[in-house]
């Protein structure tokens, strides 16, 4: 390429940047987040339940939204489970969650508030999640 046209390209680029007028965080931007807690039935842990995490984002900024499912985990011998997530598209900041707990041949959905997504990995807070899964049904 000859040395006159990358002044002009430099232009044409700079020009391009200038226009867009804000800066977005890209659809490839390394966001994470950090869910951890304990499965119980009456104050006693669950073992070997499968625990799925599903996240929902739609903030303005993004460009698609984020509605994923990440797992199943299996609960360790004290009923505790443990998520590192970075999906693709999150932004930086408020994402929805829940958890969809298996034990038993047994289905619960839980809502579970909010985490925050936060640039860089891995995750610098977590977000904590503990449920008792009788006391949701009302059986302790």
């Amino acid at each position: 390429m000859p040395r006159r046209a990358w002044p002009a390209l430099t232009l044409c680029l700079l020009a391009c940047v200038a226009e867009g007028g804000s800066l977005a965080v890209s659809a490839g931007a390394p966001v994470s987040a950090a869910v951890q807690g304990h499965i119980t039935n009456c104050g006693e842990p669950v073992p070997n339940a499968s625990v799925l995490l599903l996240v929902q984002q739609d903030l303005q900024v993004q460009s698609r939204p984020v509605d994923t499912q990440i797992g199943p985990v299996t609960t360790t011998h004290d009923g505790a489970y443990a998520f590192d997530i970075s999906p693709s598209f999150a932004v930086p900041g408020p994402a929805s969650m829940q958890l969809q707990v298996t034990t038993g041949g047994v289905t619960d959905e839980i809502e579970g508030g909010t985490l925050e997504f936060r640039m860089g990995t891995p995750a610098r807070d977590t977000a904590r999640f503990d449920v008792d899964l009788a006391n949701r049904r009302r059986a302790c």
